[in-house]
């Protein structure tokens, strides 16, 4: 039989089609009319608008879109080729952005920072602004 090409991953990449997501969709169709409607019901309770939110938000419209660029990914040994669509590298908003930021950095901290043992103990901090409300609330 054929020989497994050894820069061949192991997992077959499947396009994740963002724009079957409700998530998607709501920004989608709703967007431009909650930007049209901020001024007036949205704007005293919680300032003024932020042009970085509409610049976020079209990015990650964009992300995971072959229509809007990819990369054609080729093995040098067996030619084999597949087309990765660009990402849009949001953090705290892309959903999938942030997982795979969140799965580097937690392989980082366990090949490079923490020692090899069998517990480990990773402390975050957050700032005094956030703290107060997590205790007030209790919403953890």
């Amino acid at each position: 039989m054929g020989q497994k090409c050894p820069h061949k991953p192991e997992k077959v990449y499947r396009s994740r089609h963002p724009e079957k997501t409700p998530f998607y969709s709501v920004l989608f169709h709703h967007f431009d009319r909650f930007v049209g409607e901020y001024d007036l019901r949205f704007e005293k309770h919680y300032g003024k608008w932020r042009a970085v939110i509409a610049y976020v938000v079209a990015k990650y419209l964009d992300c995971g879109m072959l229509k809007n660029g990819f990369a054609r990914i080729r093995c040098p040994s067996c030619r084999e080729e597949y087309l990765l669509a660009f990402s849009c590298k949001g953090r705290g908003f892309c959903p999938w952005c942030s997982a795979k930021r969140s799965v580097l950095w937690g392989e980082f901290v366990r090949q490079k920072v923490l020692a090899d043992c069998a517990h480990r103990h990773l402390y975050f901090r957050f700032q005094r602004c956030f703290a107060s409300s997590f205790y007030t609330t209790g919403n953890f």
